[in-house]
């Protein structure tokens, strides 16, 4: 009975959070919470990762395929230079944002992946981000 109503209080708080992490402005990332479910190549601290290098609109077009690829990933929002996607857990139906931004004149796309909630992603956020990584620049399939 005890193991039935933690289920029952852990799918009543995932329902709850729908509702997308919005950036300050549609192509502007947020900044990471305190909380370590965040990493963010625009962060200075330990949240920090590195950005992810194209050479091309084309390898832009690539790195967006990508990660669309990956399981349970959709796009939430497409610009020319931007992308917001979802992507969510296997099991429980956790959902993580993870926000691109393409910066064609420093051959570069800034990244960022958070967890909508808890605490702890136990480097979930850092793994997809490495993971999308190494698929665009190995060219394999997720």
């Amino acid at each position: 009975m005890f193991r039935f109503l933690i289920v029952i209080g852990v799918s009543a708080l995932t329902a709850c959070s729908n509702a997308p992490m919005k950036s300050q402005a549609s192509t502007q990332f947020a900044p990471c919470p305190s909380a370590p479910h965040c990493v963010s190549s625009l962060a200075t601290d330990s949240k920090h990762i590195a950005a992810i290098s194209v050479n091309s609109a084309q390898e832009w077009q690539r790195l967006q395929t990508t990660l669309l690829a990956m399981p349970r990933t959709e796009a939430v929002e497409r610009q020319a230079q931007y992308l917001h996607a979802v992507s969510h857990s296997a099991i429980m139906r956790y959902k993580d944002d993870i926000e691109l931004r393409y910066s064609p004149d420093e051959n570069r796309v800034d990244v960022r992946s958070a967890s909508r909630i808890g605490y702890y992603d136990f480097e979930v956020n850092r793994k997809r981000i490495e993971a999308l990584r190494e698929q665009f620049n190995t060219g394999s399939a997720p």
